[in-house]
């Protein structure tokens, strides 16, 4: 037994999670808890919104700045899954084709990046080093818009290995 394959790879399994596949199933299951993961954002978001806006001593407002980092992140999301894996590879198509997908790819990651950090800069700003001292529920948009752009990148994340997985993929075996 040879410790190459004819990909010239050191290791017995040359693709991410190929000892763990689940199949068609797991595929399945992949896209299906990415959208939890995704609801569960947004409902985070909405539910800090709607405590902040409900609240008898509210001391701070919200504002377009706590929406936009989760409107960025979700832009992102939606660029970076409409792009098709295989037109990342370069296989069959032009190679200014695929420099464009992967320009998009990169744009779409800069946007959820972005939005990430937005969301931590507008906590940090907005909530924690303000003149009120604001108390936990007061301070509670700024948590769930981070959170918010947490579970939206990694709904990204498993969106994209679910959706990178195909049923005629080569497994294998150790």
């Amino acid at each position: 037994m040879s410790f190459n394959d004819e990909n010239n790879n050191v290791f017995i399994c040359g693709k991410i999670f190929c000892c763990f596949s689940l199949g068609n199933k797991g595929k399945q299951f992949g896209v299906y808890f990415a959208g939890i993961l995704f609801a569960l954002g947004w409902w985070t978001f909405i539910d800090g919104l709607t405590i902040l806006w409900n609240l008898q001593d509210r001391l701070i407002a919200p504002g377009i700045e706590d929406w936009a980092p989760g409107i960025v992140t979700t832009f992102g999301m939606i660029i970076v899954n409409l792009i098709d894996k295989e037109t990342l590879k370069g296989n069959g198509y032009d190679e200014e084709f695929t420099w464009r997908a992967r320009l998009f790819l990169f744009l779409g990651f800069a946007m959820m990046a972005g939005g990430l950090s937005g969301s931590v800069a507008v906590l940090v700003t907005k909530y924690i080093y303000n003149d009120n001292d604001l108390d936990l529920l007061n301070t509670y948009l700024g948590i769930t818009d981070v959170v918010q752009c947490s579970l939206i990148m990694i709904s990204t994340a498993i969106l994209w290995f679910a959706q990178s997985s195909s049923e005629n993929q080569q497994y294998y075996q150790i």
